[in-house]
């Protein structure tokens, strides 16, 4: 499975940076792959993740993880900003276990000095588990909204996320607490 997301996500990067629409938005003021100018800082952010994920068939319970989120460096905006988000989070309820790996880039915009809201996509790769018996990992995919506040290395925030995988849709609502670095 998770072969098939690694080349999900190479063939999804490969489509974007040698497009035709790539190459268009350089006229535009977007920056196609800011990794190579030697100005591209990823302002790296480490946060831990906590909150509650709801799936559809199911009882609700605790999550909890850690996120690590940057500057994408495949792509920017001629405005916001996109804010690459990979987490680990885990959840266990009645004997069933669930572990998330995800990518999620949200396209954020300053609204006041220090806070931003945006939103975005969401893919990943989640294993489900019953304690005692089978696993079985599934692909998601997804939508979430996000606000934060960053206060000099310090940032605050939270998220609501939508996902689907297979027969283990669920929604989450994260608060985020992170270290800039």
């Amino acid at each position: 499975m998770f072969q098939k997301f690694a080349a999900l996500v190479l063939a999804a990067f490969g489509l974007f940076a040698f497009s035709p629409v790539q190459a268009a938005t350089d006229q535009t003021g977007n920056v196609p792959l800011p990794i190579l100018e030697s100005s591209y800082q990823p302002n790296f952010v480490g946060s831990l993740v906590m909150g509650t994920l709801s799936p559809t068939d199911g009882d609700s319970g605790s999550l909890i993880g850690a996120e690590l989120s940057l500057d994408c460096p495949i792509f920017q905006p001629s405005t916001g900003l996109i804010r690459q988000q990979v987490s680990y989070a885990t959840y266990s309820q009645n004997s069933v276990t669930v572990s998330l790996i995800e990518l999620n880039p949200h396209w954020v915009t300053e609204v006041s000095t220090g806070f931003f809201v945006g939103g975005g996509p969401g893919l990943g790769l989640a294993t489900a588990s019953v304690t005692g018996g089978s696993s079985k990992s599934y692909f998601e995919i997804g939508l979430g909204a996000s606000a934060f506040y960053k206060m000099d290395s310090l940032q605050f925030g939270g998220e609501w996320r939508q996902m689907s995988a297979g027969d283990l849709n669920n929604s989450r609502m994260l608060l985020k607490a992170g270290l800039a670095f």
